[in-house]
């Protein structure tokens, strides 16, 4: 995530340096989506958008951090470092003296602090929306939702969302659509329209949408 070409002194997180955006920034996670589903529905005309930002952007490929699950790979961008830096190495790891796997997905593993709430620190406006919530407290770690300034929340449970832990009351009112089945692909069209609400109610400087990888999982690239 390079953002050298916005205006104003840089935010340094993790050692790595962020330019202010001078316009909203909108980073974009479809989880599980390698290049071959964009570009076998590219090939049939249903990628219009994505076909202009690759024709007079940039497009290129880039590896996964490893192992390639969900969470690395998210907190990797969130970080911009690897797991070896920011501590979370998989979606399980073994705890030794509870001989037990344990889910890793507790913001208090998290050992670096995310480029979200550094900006938010540096007096910018950030939003982030995931599709589970699991994801979306490790991802939301470090930001204060009393300021006004930050808001996150899940579409898994959009309604539960509240002004105290999101920095947002009735999210359902909010996106204007319903609590979608955690197993489905409304949980991402629900990250996507929320993303869109957000950007022209709250216009946020810095906004993270990440999605579920439940239809990649289903269907292969041009099924």
């Amino acid at each position: 995530m390079n953002m050298h070409s916005s205006v104003g002194s840089d935010v340094v997180v993790n050692g790595r340096g962020y330019g202010r955006p001078s316009r909203p920034v909108v980073v974009i996670c479809m989880d599980g989506s390698e290049p071959s589903y964009i570009e076998a529905a590219s090939a049939r005309g249903l990628t219009p958008n994505l076909d202009r930002i690759m024709r007079t952007g940039a497009s290129t490929h880039a590896y996964s951090v490893i192992p390639s699950f969900t969470n690395p790979n998210n907190l990797s961008i969130i970080t911009g470092r690897p797991p070896s830096w920011h501590g979370i190495a998989g979606n399980f790891f073994y705890d030794r003296e509870a001989k037990e796997e344990v889910m890793m997905n507790d913001a208090r593993f998290l050992r670096a602090p995310t480029i979200l709430a550094a900006f938010q620190q540096a007096g910018l406006k950030v939003a982030m929306v995931t599709a589970k919530d699991k994801l979306r407290t490790l991802l939301g770690k470090g930001l204060d939702f009393s300021a006004g300034t930050a808001i996150a929340f899940s579409s898994e449970k959009a309604d539960k969302a509240n002004r105290n832990e999101n920095g947002i009351d009735d999210v359902l009112g909010f996106v204007g659509l319903p609590v979608p089945s955690v197993y489905s692909a409304d949980l991402s069209e629900f990250v996507f329209a929320a993303g869109v609400k957000l950007l022209e109610s709250f216009k946020p400087d810095l906004m993270y949408l990440s999605t579920t990888d439940y239809v990649q999982h289903k269907a292969a690239p041009g099924s």
